[in-house]
Parts: structure tokens; C-alpha cells; sequence
């Protein structure tokens, strides 16, 4: 059993180094961009062995509220098939990518789940060992920090007269993506150094700010929320909890809400306004299954470039042209309403409201469920302005709810195991 710990010691240790340096990587070697999405796939095999050992039995996925969320799932997911079968708008090779590309943030927690649900998984020990490398993780990136401040290493952009930070990352929001990562262990290690995750949190928290995005002081605002009201409150903190995603979720829907406003009274002349302001309108026309996986606002819509743009005069639109289109999956929500149609829009929810209620049965131990919120609340604000659920960064939050939900089997496991000695 200890041999068979260390290795998921390394296996754990692993994947949160290639998690951190896959974007650099992919741009030495290519076959590195596929790290997330292998990752996801692997949840198949990883099913089949538990079945072969008799670990996964039909009444673990035959629950009501599981029944729910697959069928709702399920239901998003071939809403998206429909739409390319009635309308032909991409190739089969991009609707297929799509299609598996909005399922892997699911698909990934899976894949964690099965890996570590083993009753031979000492999670106390994985966690310590944990420790010491995201303290070197964090320190690492805390001094690149400032010395990119201070002698302009990688920065090539300011705001508001300070140099805005991304290091050797392809993008800012991946930078801020890969510290919540990092800050939501760090929340799960509170239970065994308490007070100690304050220094490392701190300086994630400053590397977000100098990358000068407000997606980063939003999270930063989460970080402090999250530890007050879970870590600072003894009791009733499940409610705290509920009440703050429930505003963040208000918040976001006004948000949109005033942005579409805003796009409107000042014309459309970013891809992030036509996608979102166009994505009801796609919805429409196309009622009720939308244009299909891989024709709008996805990665996938523009190699060979959606028809969907052409149709809708969108193709003279900065950032989403057959010449220049790096801003073409600048959004979520507008994505999948127009992919998948009102239907498959509203399943979307309906499964994210599912796993939203999964997430908050981690409450019975305060670390895990505070890190595992902490992911979700970025996720959603992320979703405003990025790919979200659909992004890269999406597989390694995934990997570590998955562990989470793992470990919180294993718990529940022994209090049975106790209850009947």
C-alpha cells in the first residue's frame, strides 16, 4: 500500500508541474498542447479498470440527481450534434473536437475521481508532500515576478504607467488561471498548516495583481472571501457560502447583462460584442438546436472558417477574420447559445446547477470545500470574458475537484466502516 501511495505521491506531484508549464511546453513541442485533453480521455480506461476491480458499481451512478445531470448532460451534448447534422456549417473533424472539448472539465474530474478513489490512496500523506513543492512552485513564480517588474524580462505591455505581467505565458489570464489553481491547494492544505498558506497565498495574490487584468482582482476578492467566511467562521459557513455564490452568479448575470447594453449603444466593433450581442439571434434562426459544435465562437470555427460568419457579415469583424481570429473564443455563455441552441443552453445550466450542489456536499470538511468553491467562483467569472468551462485551464481545476471528491468517498467510507464495528 505505501509503494502504491508513493507513486500517486508522484503521479499527484506530476501533474501539477506539467499542469503549470504545459502552455511554455506546447511551445517547444506541440504535443504538448494535448496535455489537457489526454488527461480527459483517460477517463475511459480509468472507468474499465475500476469496473474490471468491481470498484464502480451501478448504484454509485444510478443515484437520482446522477441520473439528472448525465441526462442533462447528455442532452446539451447532443444538441451540439444536431445542430452540424441539420446544418453541415464544419467539417465532421471540427465537430467532433468541439463536441469533446465542452465535455472534458467534466470528463477530467472523472478521470481524478477514478484514479484516486482506490481505498489504497493516503490523502493525508499526499497533501504533505504537496507542501514543500508548492512552496517552491510559488516562490518561483514570485521572484520571476519581480524580476520581470523590475528589469522588464518578458513584460511588453503597461497599464496605467506599471508593467503588466505574464512571464514566459502565452496569455495574462493564464498566469491568473494557473494561481487560482495553485491558491485552491493551497486551501485544502489550511486543515494541516493553518495559518501558514497566508505567505504563499499572499504572493500568488501578488502575481495575479501585476498582471493588472480584473479578472485577476476578482479572484483575488474571492481568495479573501473564501477564507473569511470559511476559515474565520466556525459555523453556518455553508450558508455564507451559498449566499456568496449566489452572488457572484447575480453579479455575473448583471454583468452580461449590462455589457450586452453596452455593445449595443456602442456598436459592434469587437468579436467579444458580435459574438455575445449575435449569439440570441443565432439561437433563433437556428431553433431550436443552434448551429452546431465548432461554428461559433469556438476554437474550432475558424480552420476551415464557420460559414456561420459568413452568412451573418461577421468576417470583417476585428479579431474573428479568416486572416486574424485570436479573439474568436473570447466567450462562453454566447457559445454555447448559439452551438447549441435555447435547449441545449438551458441543459447546460440545468447540469451546472447539478454539480453546483455536488460541489457544496464537500462542506463537511471546510478546507476541501473551500477549495473546491473557490475553482467554481473563477470558473463563472471567467466565463464572462473566456472559455471557461471549455478552456485549458478548466482540466487542471477539474483534476483537482476530482481529487477532492475522491477523498471525500474514502471519508465517508471509513465513517461507514466505523458505524458498523
Amino acid at each position: 500500500m505505501e509503494r502504491t501511495n508513493s507513486k500517486k505521491v508522484l503521479l499527484v506531484s506530476a501533474l501539477v508541474i506539467l499542469f503549470l508549464s504545459q502552455n511554455y511546453l506546447q511551445g517547444k513541442v506541440a504535443a504538448f498542447q494535448y496535455l489537457d485533453e489526454l488527461f480527459a480521455l483517460l477517463l475511459i480506461p480509468a472507468f474499465l479498470l475500476r469496473l474490471a476491480q468491481k470498484k464502480v458499481r451501478p448504484e454509485m451512478l444510478l443515484t437520482k440527481q446522477k441520473k439528472q445531470f448525465f441526462m442533462l448532460l447528455a442532452i446539451f451534448w447532443l444538441t451540439g450534434w444536431a445542430g452540424y447534422f441539420l446544418y453541415h456549417y464544419q467539417p465532421l473533424s471540427n465537430t467532433a473536437k468541439d463536441a469533446y472539448v465542452n465535455l472534458k472539465f467534466y470528463m477530467s474530474i472523472g478521470t481524478s475521481f477514478l484514479i484516486f478513489m482506490g481505498e489504497d490512496t493516503d490523502f493525508d500523506q499526499i497533501e504533505r508532500k504537496l507542501w514543500p513543492l508548492l512552496n517552491v512552485l510559488t516562490g518561483l513564480l514570485f521572484l520571476l515576478c519581480l524580476a520581470d517588474l523590475i528589469f522588464g524580462i518578458w513584460s511588453t505591455e503597461s497599464r496605467g504607467g506599471f508593467p503588466a505581467i505574464k512571464l514566459f505565458y502565452s496569455a495574462y489570464t493564464i498566469l491568473v488561471g494557473l494561481c487560482v489553481f495553485l491558491c485552491a491547494i493551497y486551501f485544502r492544505l489550511y486543515e494541516q498548516y493553518q495559518n501558514k498558506i497566508i505567505i504563499p497565498v499572499v504572493m500568488l495574490c501578488f502575481v495575479m495583481f501585476s498582471t493588472r487584468r480584473v479578472k485577476s482582482m476578482a479572484a483575488i476578492a474571492c481568495i479573501l472571501l473564501v477564507y473569511l467566511l470559511v476559515f474565520r467562521r466556525r459555523q453556518k459557513f455553508s450558508k455564507r457560502m451559498k449566499a456568496l455564490m449566489v452572488a457572484v452568479v447575480g453579479v455575473a448575470v448583471v454583468g452580461a447583462i449590462i455589457q450586452l447594453l453596452f455593445y449595443v449603444k456602442l456598436g459592434l466593433t469587437t468579436a467579444r460584442a458580435v459574438l455575445t450581442v449575435s449569439a440570441p439571434f443565432l439561437a433563433w434562426d437556428h431553433f431550436p438546436f443552434g448551429t452546431g459544435w465548432g461554428t461559433y465562437g469556438s476554437a474550432f470555427s475558424v480552420e476551415p472558417y464557420s460559414q456561420v460568419y459568413t452568412h451573418y457579415h461577421m468576417e470583417r469583424v476585428w479579431g474573428m477574420s479568416p486572416s486574424y481570429h485570436d479573439f474568436v473564443s473570447d466567450t462562453f455563455w454566447p457559445m454555447i447559445l448559439g452551438q447549441c441552441g435555447f435547449i441545449g443552453f438551458v441543459a447546460f445550466i440545468g447540469a451546472l446547477v447539478l454539480f453546483v450542489r455536488r460541489v457544496l456536499t464537500l462542506r463537511e470538511n471546510k478546507s476541501a470545500y473551500a477549495a473546491a468553491v473557490f475553482l467554481l467562483l473563477y470558473l463563472l467569472i471567467a466565463s464572462t470574458s473566456e472559455s471557461a468551462f471549455a478552456n485549458p485551464l478548466a482540466v487542471p481545476f477539474a483534476f483537482w475537484i476530482g481529487f477532492l471528491f475522491a477523498e471525500q468517498r474514502k471519508g465517508q467510507a471509513v465513517s461507514e466502516q466505523e458505524m458498523t464495528v
